[in-house]
Formats: structure tokens, C-alpha cells, sequence
């Protein structure tokens, strides 16, 4: 009866978001917008798909394994990403032309999602997604030796206040640094690198068949481990379940949209975009967790949102520059 209804929900429910995704690409190339706006429009999207997954992994970690949240994450994303790729782009739906950088990929998104899942398992909502979220500013950090850019001195001025609010929020110095606040920072790290490496990939190839490989290889991973340690993959319950499969479907939903984001805009542009979901999952972890933070948590928040604020509005100032010469 459990596989049933398994079927049940999963036929319910992967005919409608393949049939919307591929309704919504469809609808920017019969009607161009500009590359930025749709770029902003997938951005806050990724948004609202990152507080949905972090709702329900904080909600899941009493129940089950961070390996069989991981391993369900994975299996239930694949059948929709791989009917997105296949009807839009046929027998091609698993070219990828940058091998190199897809491995990178891979690994590095693989690393972020352990330290990201972990993170949200064991401290604040709000807390872990500040930190997670402060990957714009290692961005900004690293752009000038990855991609080239010219980072002028308000960017700069940002990525040192940003980097303090950071400081602030991990309080290295006082000697009660928990794994928790290590685990926020590797994700914030591992998710920079991984910006960086989605904006190249998306100028040559499809982000759909990046996320399939993405996640098929990440199935493939989690079901090595899983038999390698069978304690840490423990059988679930019928409602845990469905969570398990709802967890899939926004994680496919959120690998399309952030994987397209990076195609239509540049990367700190994408990262600064979802700042949003810092002060969002402040609130929605004292409505739902009732998780608070401290005033130097808050405090350390306030300051990296400001930076990424900071540094979104360099992105636009430059980015007017560009389209209008002279101006």
C-alpha cells in the first residue's frame, strides 16, 4: 500500500511540474524579456524553493538519518529533471560539452549540500541560512581571480563588512564555536566555488542536463554509502515519506531554476538576489521552530545583508554603465 501511494502522488504530481517548466521556457523564447529580468524572476524563485527545503529538512531531522534524507533528496528529483531534459532536448537530454568544470560541479555541490543540510540540522534556521546565504561575498571575494572581474572599492568596502558580520555571527574568539557554525561557513564556501562553476557551465551547456548529472550522480553517491554504513539509512515511515517526496520535487524544481538563473545573469548578481531568504528564514524559523537567535546573531545578520545589499546595488550601477555608455 506504501508503494501505491508513492506512485500515486508521484504520478500526481510529475506531469504538472514538467508540463509548467516546460510551459514557462517556452514562454521566454516565443516572448524574449530582458536576460536580467528573467534572471531576477528564476533568482526569487530559488528563494522560495530554499526556505521550502530548509522547512522541511529541519522538520526531518528527529526522524531520519541526514544519509536518508540525503538519498530520498536525490531519488525523487531524478524521474522530473530527467522528463524535463528529455522533452526539451530530446536525444542530447545528457550532453555535457565542459567535463572538466561538471566534475567540479558535482563534487562541490555535493559538498555544499551535506554542509548546508547540516547546518540546518543543528542550529537556527535563520542563523544557518545567514551563514549559507554570505556566499555572495566570498563570491566578490574570488572574482577578481576566477572570472576576471574588476571589483572597485564600494564592493570591496562590502566584502570586508560582509566578512565581519560573518565574524560576528561565528564569534571565533570566544572559544564556543560549535561544528554547527563550521558546517554554515564550508557551505557558504563550497556554495561560492559553485556559483562561479554554474556561470561557466551555463554558457556552453543546458542546465537541465547539468542538474540531471548533478543528481544522478549524487543518487549514485548516497546509495554507495548507504550500503557501505546500512546503519545510517533507516526504513521510513508512511508521512515521513511524503515529505521525503515533496523534499525531492522542490530540490528538482530548485536545480532548474538556479542552474537557469546563472545562465541569464552573472553570478554575485544571482547570490545577491536570494539575500531574501536570510531575514525570511528568521521569521519562518520563530513561527514554525520558535528558534531565536542572540543580539549578536541578529546583529551579525544585519550586517551581512547590508554587504549583499551593498553589493547588489554595485551589480546594478554597473550594469546601467554597461547598456548606456556615456551616460
Amino acid at each position: 500500500k506504501l508503494c501505491g501511494d508513492i506512485v500515486w502522488l508521484y504520478v500526481k504530481i510529475s506531469p504538472i511540474a514538467v508540463k509548467n517548466v516546460n510551459r514557462f521556457f517556452e514562454a521566454i523564447e516565443c516572448h524574449p524579456m530582458p536576460r536580467s529580468l528573467v534572471g531576477v524572476g528564476l533568482s526569487l524563485s530559488a528563494v522560495l524553493f530554499g526556505v521550502l527545503t530548509g522547512i522541511l529538512v529541519k522538520k526531518l531531522s528527529p526522524d531520519v538519518t541526514l544519509v536518508t534524507t540525503l538519498f530520498y533528496r536525490f531519488l525523487f528529483s531524478l524521474p522530473i529533471l530527467f522528463a524535463v531534459a528529455l522533452c526539451s532536448r530530446g536525444r542530447a537530454w545528457l550532453q555535457i560539452n565542459q567535463r572538466k568544470t561538471m566534475c567540479l560541479r558535482v563534487f562541490l555541490g555535493f559538498c555544499g549540500i551535506i554542509f548546508w543540510f547540516l547546518s540546518l540540522r543543528n542550529m537556527p534556521f535563520g542563523l544557518a541560512t545567514s551563514l549559507f546565504q554570505s556566499s555572495v561575498i566570498f563570491i566578490t571575494l574570488m572574482s577578481p581571480f576566477l572570472l576576471g572581474e574588476k571589483v572597485g572599492v564600494y564592493r570591496w568596502s562590502a566584502v570586508i563588512a560582509g566578512l565581519t558580520g560573518v565574524v560576528i555571527i561565528t564569534d571565533p574568539f570566544s572559544g564556543n564555536m560549535t561544528l554547527a557554525v563550521l558546517y554554515g561557513v564550508g557551505a557558504a564556501l563550497a556554495g561560492a566555488v559553485l556559483s562561479i562553476l554554474l556561470r561557466r557551465l551555463g554558457k556552453e551547456d543546458s542546465p537541465v542536463s547539468v542538474a540531471c548529472w548533478y543528481n544522478a550522480s549524487g543518487f549514485v553517491a548516497l546509495s554507495i554509502i548507504a550500503l557501505a554504513v546500512p546503519s545510517q539509512f533507516h526504513v521510513v515511515s508512511q508521512a515521513v515519506l511524503f515529505d521525503l517526496v515533496f523534499l525531492g520535487v522542490i530540490g528538482a524544481g530548485l536545480q532548474i531554476v538556479l542552474t537557469s538563473a546563472y545562465r541569464y545573469s552573472d553570478a554575485v548578481v544571482v547570490a545577491s538576489m536570494r539575500y531574501l531568504q536570510m531575514p525570511l528564514s528568521g521569521v519562518v524559523g520563530y513561527v514554525i521552530f520558535a528558534e531565536t537567535m542572540s543580539m549578536s546573531e541578529i546583529l551579525g545578520t544585519l550586517v551581512i545583508i547590508s554587504s549583499c545589499l551593498v553589493i547588489a546595488w554595485r551589480e546594478l550601477v554597473r550594469a546601467r554603465e554597461v547598456n548606456q555608455p556615456g551616460i
